[in-house]
């Protein structure tokens, strides 16, 4: 098992692949897509307390994905709150000391080998009344963004119905 993580990490760092951890913290990177954004990064100390990345990447396989991603956060000690299949979405939430992760991957219907995925990490206390996750097109607004910009979504997640 061990020769299996070693090998693994050779090839990550020989293979020119996406590292397993997002900035060398205990936040692990969504396992089969590469990170086009990160941004929004906030460190308390040595802790990243917040990001946002928004990756592509093949989901042919959106189980292995999803099913893979979520081990790597618990073995780097992250509790799974709820995993929840919204249509073509997965969305998972971790929590982990006074920070929470969701990560939402979208299967792209038209060209599977470039599906978005969205990581966001916040601090605990960050979060809507009742310490509920926001929900998926909720956006902080950023230092970058300005009011008459619009939010940006990636291709593939679509906005919740109307009620």
């Amino acid at each position: 098992m061990h020769l299996l993580i070693v090998l693994s990490a050779i090839c990550q760092v020989g293979c020119g692949g996406t590292p397993p951890m997002i900035l060398e913290s205990d936040v692990p990177n969504v396992v089969g897509f590469e990170p086009l954004v990160t941004r929004d990064i906030q460190h308390d100390g040595a802790t990243l307390t917040s990001v946002e990345v928004i990756y592509r990447g093949d989901v042919s396989d959106t189980t292995r994905n999803v099913d893979s991603t979520q081990a790597m956060f618990i073995d780097s000690g992250w509790s799974l709150v709820s995993r929840q299949a919204r249509g073509k979405t997965t969305v998972l939430n971790f929590a982990k000391d006074s920070r929470t992760a969701r990560v939402e991957v979208a299967l792209n219907q038209i060209d599977p080998m470039m599906s978005p995925a969205i990581l966001r990490l916040q601090l605990a206390s960050a979060l809507a009344p009742g310490n509920t996750p926001a929900p998926a097109n909720a956006r902080e607004p950023s230092a970058a963004s300005s009011p008459n910009s619009p939010a940006v979504m990636p291709e593939g997640f679509a906005p919740p119905p109307n009620h």
